[in-house]
C-alpha cells in the first residue's frame, strides 16, 4: 500500500522530503503548496485548505516556519488526516501543547522529524547509555559553532531563520540535541543559562547546564570561527566515553559509525505510524517537552 503525501512547504527541507518520499514505495507525493513561487517537480495545490482536504492524502508532511506549526496541525488533525510535522515543534510552550491536544482529540497518527530518533548514530549511542557501556555518573557536553547564522547555504531561502520571533541556532540546532538528550536521560531542567543576542535579536552565544534524570548537559554554542557547522556530542561515563560528531558519525572503541543522513530511516518509520500506530519517530509529546527546554533556554 502506498500512502498518499500532501507536503506544506517547499522550501529546502520539503524538497529533501520529498526525495525521500518518492524513493519509498509505501509513499506516493500527490500534491504540495507553499505560497511562493519555488520551483519543484510536484503537482501544486492552489491553497493549504485545498491540500488538506484532498481525498487522495492520508498524511500531510509539515515543512513550514515553526510559527505557523499550531494552526497547521490543528486543520490536518481536524480533517482526520496524519501529521507529521518539522521541528521545532512551536516557538512557545502553550503552542507546542496545544497542537498535542489537537492530534488527540482527534485521534490521528502524528510525529515530529527529529533525525536522531532513527540515525545509526543516535541509535547506537542510546544503546550505550542503557546497556550500560559508558558506565555510571554520565554527563554530556555539546559544542556548537557556526561561521554565520543563518549558515550559508539558508541564506535567502529561509530568512525567518535570521529573526528571534522563529529562528536562531538554539531553536533550530540545540534543539535536535535536546531530544536527544531526552531520549538518551530522561526529563530534564535547566539549570542555568547566559545569552548573548546580535543586531537582530538572535543568539550569538549559549552556555547552559541542563540537568536530566540520568546526566547534566553543558552546551557551549556560538557564532565565531571559521567552520560553517560544527556539532560535538560527548557522553562520558565511568567506563568510558563516546562521541557523536559532524551530526552523524559516532565514536566509540566499540567500533564508529561514519556519517549517513537518517531521512531515509524516518520516512520508513512513517511507513510503520501510519501502517500500526507504532514507531520509533519523535512523539507531539516529545517534540513538546523539547519546546519547554529550548524556549527555557531564551526567555
Amino acid at each position: 500500500m502506498a500512502y498518499g503525501i500532501g507536503v506544506l512547504g517547499l522550501g529546502v527541507i520539503g524538497r529533501r522530503l520529498i526525495e525521500g518520499f518518492r524513493a519509498n514505495p509505501h509513499f506516493h507525493v500527490v500534491a504540495g503548496y507553499d505560497p511562493s513561487d519555488v520551483a519543484v517537480d510536484v503537482v501544486r495545490a492552489p491553497s493549504v485548505e485545498a491540500l488538506i482536504d484532498n481525498p487522495e492524502i492520508a498524511c500531510i508532511y509539515i515543512a513550514t516556519p515553526p510559527a505557523t506549526h499550531e494552526e497547521l496541525v490543528r486543520a490536518v488533525a481536524l480533517a482526520g488526516k496524519a501529521v507529521f510535522c518539522e521541528k521545532p515543534l512551536a516557538v512557545a510552550p502553550v503552542s507546542a501543547r496545544a497542537c498535542v491536544e489537537a492530534v488527540r482529540a482527534a485521534g490521528v497518527s502524528s510525529a515530529v522529524n527529529f533525525p536522531f530518533a532513527t540515525a545509526p548514530a543516535a541509535v547506537r549511542l542510546k544503546e550505550l547509555v542503557e546497556t550500560g557501556a559508558l558506565g555510571e555518573n554520565l554527563s554530556a557536553r555539546l559544542t556548537l559553532r557556526f561561521k554565520t547564522w543563518p549558515r550559508g547555504w539558508q541564506y535567502g531561502a529561509v530568512g525567518w531563520l535570521a529573526g528571534a520571533q522563529q529562528g536562531g541556532f538554539t531553536r533550530e540546532v540545540v534543539s535536535h540535541f535536546v531530544f536527544l538528550a531526552l531520549r538518551l536521560f530522561g526529563p530534564g531542567a535547566v539549570v542555568e543559562k547566559s545569552v548573548e543576542r546580535g543586531s537582530q535579536g538572535t543568539e550569538t552565544r549559549l552556555v547552559a547546564t541542563l540537568r536530566f534524570a540520568r546526566a547534566t548537559l553543558t552546551i557551549d554554542a556560538a557564532v565565531e570561527g571559521e567552520i560553517d557547522d560544527f556539532n560535538r556530542f560527548e557522553v562520558t561515563g565511568s567506563k568510558g566515553s563516546a562521541v557523536m560528531s559532524d551530526w552523524y558519525r559516532l565514536r566509540h572503541e566499540s567500533g564508529d559509525i561514519e556519517p549517513a543522513r537518517a531521512d531515509g530511516g524516518q520516512i520508513e518509520e512513517l511507513a510503520k505510524l501510519l501502517g500500526s500506530g507504532a514507531s520509533r519517530l519523535a512523539t507531539l509529546e516529545e517534540a513538546a517537552a523539547v519546546v519547554d527546554l529550548i524556549e527555557g533556554l531564551l526567555t
